[in-house]
């Protein structure tokens, strides 16, 4: 399948459960044996088939959508209205399609927040992929953001990354924009003990303009799991959001396949 017939697919399938709540789309568009990694729903269709039954009112609203052909890899970014009667859900979905069919998913989802000191919320903000984009320079920009400023800490390298005049848009409940608003702010986790240790780098969504990264770390020594989606512009870091959720560990899960490995060799 090409990139929009893989978009077409997910979108559609996505839309189908999630707010049409059309169970029937499990056989057409999933494979028999999908595997479920969502810390949130057993695995198998039948996880699927329940999660849908048990919230009548969810919807997915979907605000952007990414699709990297060269893994097969789509990702959505939205909310989950009526999922939780107490709390809106917001986050990341990544789906993985082979011959066809859904084969495969993973999420992070968080509790909506109010907006942040900017005024940004998790959601808003540009949507469209800029197609004329380098897709590839962009997805090795965020590797070497990922592996210099995230996993090594070295929260002063984010100058080189984004733009000379540190100009940043920010969208996480906790932070203003502007680089030197979430150096500091990373930089004052690391003094109280509770800084974000990322271990492993399990994939990456890269289309155009925008990059998503999936994570396993933690926070004051629970496991978490970090969804970033950058979105670059004339080869700098301009703007992020993010979902970092503690998760279980595997063995604790309603399923056997852990929260974040692949069964794709």
């Amino acid at each position: 399948m090409d990139m929009i017939d893989i978009r077409e697919l997910v979108v559609r399938a996505d839309r189908e459960l999630f707010t049409e709540h059309d169970v029937t789309t499990l056989d057409r568009n999933f494979s028999s044996d999908y595997v479920e990694h969502s810390p949130l729903v057993a695995n198998g269709l039948q996880g699927l088939r329940d999660l849908v039954a048990g919230a009548p009112d969810m919807r997915h609203d979907v605000a952007r959508v990414l699709v990297d052909e060269t893994n097969g890899l789509v990702a959505l970014h939205g909310s989950y209205p009526g999922l939780d009667p107490d709390n809106l859900y917001v986050g990341f979905d990544i789906y993985r399609v082979a011959d066809g069919k859904i084969v495969e998913h993973w999420d992070g989802l968080v509790t909506e927040t109010p907006p942040n000191e900017s005024g940004h919320t998790q959601l808003d903000g540009p949507t469209e992929i800029d197609r004329s984009a380098d897709t590839e320079a962009n997805r090795a920009l965020v590797k070497e953001v990922w592996h210099t400023f995230l996993q090594q800490q070295d929260y002063q390298s984010m100058t080189r990354f984004a733009r000379p005049d540190g100009t940043f848009t920010q969208h996480s409940g906790d932070i203003a924009d502007g680089v030197a608003n979430m150096t500091e702010f990373l930089e004052q986790l690391k003094r109280d003990n509770s800084a974000l240790t990322y271990d492993t780098l399990h994939r990456i969504v890269a289309d155009g303009n925008f990059v998503l990264t999936h994570s396993e770390g933690s926070i004051g020594g629970e496991r978490h799991s970090f969804f970033e989606l950058w979105r670059i512009e004339d080869g700098y870091v301009v703007e992020l959001w993010d979902a970092i959720a503690p998760v279980l560990p595997d063995d604790e899960l309603a399923h056997r396949h852990g929260a974040f490995t692949s069964t794709q060799s």
